[in-house]
C-alpha cells in the first residue's frame, strides 16, 4: 500500500500534497525529506531496505525507510526510532490481529505501553495526563505507528477501516508505564526480562476511569475494579474481552499495601467481578474469564483515579495483548 509522492515546491505546497493523497491524519504533519528520513534511519541502526514487518489489513511493505517516513512526518525524533519498530513488531503479530481490529466496526485500536528505562530516557510519560498532551514521546510514537497501520496497511477511514465512530486513540494512544509499579513491569508477564525494555500492544477502547477517594485498604478499593471488569464481562459484545487495569500509583500502593502480588490482584478483581455477573456464557465451554486481566500502572500522584481499559473480542477470533523487546 506504500506510496512515492513527488514533492514538489516549497514546504507548505509538499505538505498540503500529503493531505491530498490521504497520507495524513488529518494534522499538520513534518515533510519527510531525504536529510530527515536519513537521520531517522541511522538513529535505526539498520539498512534502510530491511523489513520490519507486513502491515495487516492490506499487509504492505514496512521497511526501515517507510517506518522513518511515517516517524518524520508525525513530529518524531530519531531517537524514538528503536521503539517504533518494536511497537510495528507487536503490533503486526498474528495474534494481534491487526487486520480485525482495523476493519472492525468496533471502535478499538492499538494502544502502545512502553516500558523499561529507556522510557524515562527517552521522556515517555506514565505520569500526570499520561493518555493527554505533554509528552512528545507519547504523542508522537502512537501517532507514527497510526500512520504506518493508515499509509502502509491500508486502513484508510471509510474504504477499510469500518469503524462506527473509532476513538481518540486513532490519532495516538501511547503511554509509559510507571516504573515504581509495585508489581514490576508488565512486560514480565508476556515473556520477557523484567529488566527488559519493551512495547507492549493492547487492543483497546477508549479508557474508563475508575474512581475512589475514600478507600485505604486493599478490600476495600478492590470493588471499584471489580465494578468495571464485571460491565466488560456481562457485555455480549465484549465475549472474551481482555482487560487492562491501569491504577495510579496512589491506588497501586493501596492495593500492594499488604504484600499482595500481581496475580493475587488479579485473582481477586476477578472474584468479586464474577460475583457481580452471576454465570458468564463462555463457561460452559470451558473460557476462563479471569485469564484475560492484565494489570499495570500509569497515572499521576495525586487524586484517586485509575482507569480500565477493555480490548476487543479477545484470544483466538479476537486480539491477544503482545509485546516486543525494544532492541539496544
Amino acid at each position: 500500500m506504500t506510496q512515492t509522492v513527488q514533492l514538489e515546491g516549497d514546504e507548505s505546497a509538499a505538505v498540503e500534497r500529503l493531505h491530498e493523497q490521504g497520507l495524513t491524519d488529518g494534522l499538520p504533519v513534518v515533510l519527510p525529506t531525504p536529510e530527515r528520513v536519513a537521520a531517522h534511519v541511522q538513529a535505526a541502526g539498520l539498512p534502510a531496505s530491511e523489513l520490519v514487518a507486513l502491515v495487516p489489513p492490506m499487509s504492505g511493505e514496512a521497511t526501515v525507510e517507510i517506518v522513518a517516513s511515517n516517524a518524520v512526518m508525525a513530529g518524531c525524533r530519531p531517537e524514538y526510532m528503536p521503539v517504533l519498530l518494536a511497537g510495528v513488531r507487536a503490533m503486526c503479530r498474528e495474534e494481534f490481529n491487526l487486520y480485525g481490529v482495523r476493519t472492525s466496526n468496533h471502535p478499538a485500536s492499538p494502544m502502545f505501553l512502553v516500558s523499561g528505562p529507556l522510557a524515562a530516557e527517552l521522556g515517555f510519560g506514565h505520569g500526570t495526563n499520561c493518555f493527554g498532551p505533554g509528552s512528545r514521546a507519547n504523542a508522537t510514537v502512537g501517532r507514527a505507528l497510526n500512520l504506518i497501520i493508515q499509509n502502509v496497511g491500508g486502513a484508510t477511514p471509510g474504504p477499510i477501516d469500518q469503524a462506527v465512530l473509532g476513538h481518540p486513540g486513532r490519532y495516538t494512544y501511547c503511554i509509559a508505564e510507571d516504573p515504581e509499579a509495585p508489581w514490576g513491569p508488565l512486560h514480565g508477564t508476556l515473556g520477557l526480562d523484567a529488566g527488559a525494555n519493551a512495547v507492549t500492544c493492547f487492543a483497546g477502547d477508549a479508557p474508563r476511569a475508575v474512581m475512589d477517594y475514600a478507600s485505604t485498604e486493599p478490600e476495600e478499593l478492590l470493588p471499584a475494579f471489580a465494578r468495571s471488569v464485571a460491565n466488560v464481562w456481562r457485555d455480549p459484545f465484549y465475549t472474551m474481552s481482555e482487560v487492562l487495569l491501569i491504577p495510579s500509583i496512589a491506588h497501586a500502593r493501596v492495593l500492594a499495601k499488604h504484600g499482595w502480588t500481581r496475580e493475587e490482584i488479579k485473582r481477586r478483581v476477578g472474584e468479586q467481578a464474577r460475583a457481580q455477573c452471576g454465570e458468564l456464557p463462555l463457561e460452559a465451554i470451558g473460557h476462563v474469564y479471569e485469564a484475560g486481566i492484565h494489570l499495570t500502572c500509569a497515572g499521576g500522584p495525586w487524586g484517586q483515579y485509575s482507569a480500565l481499559v477493555n480490548g476487543w473480542v479477545g484470544p483466538g477470533p479476537g486480539s491477544t495483548m503482545t509485546t516486543e523487546e525494544v532492541a539496544a
